[in-house]
């Protein structure tokens, strides 16, 4: 979790330094952008609710299904944050060499 915010907190002062000199890279960066924040923000949630399932799981498969799936969310969805990140991180160069008559 700390790693999803800290990510998240270095990638939003990376994309606000760029677009001082670069304002196309607030619009190309803004679906990767988002999907960082969006699993970053479920990660905050599945930790709560990891938090009030542990200690609960064998009284009750309701609680061991939550920190079940939040052991997966966090191993195999969390990490996705890097690679979108690097693709911000991309810049808005490629995604601006093609004019409008190339399309």
């Amino acid at each position: 979790m700390n790693d999803a915010v800290t990510t998240l907190d270095e990638l939003t002062a990376w994309l606000l330094d760029r677009a001082k000199s670069n304002p196309n890279e607030i619009g190309a960066a803004s679906v990767e952008y988002l999907q960082v924040f969006g699993y970053t923000a479920y990660a905050y949630m599945w930790a709560l609710m990891a938090k009030e399932a542990f200690g609960k799981e064998s009284q009750d498969d309701f609680y061991a299904s939550k920190l079940g799936t939040a052991r997966f969310y966090f191993a195999r969805l969390l990490p996705r944050i890097h690679s979108l990140s690097a693709s911000v991180k991309a810049g808005s160069e490629s995604l601006y060499m093609l004019n409008a008559d190339q399309f």
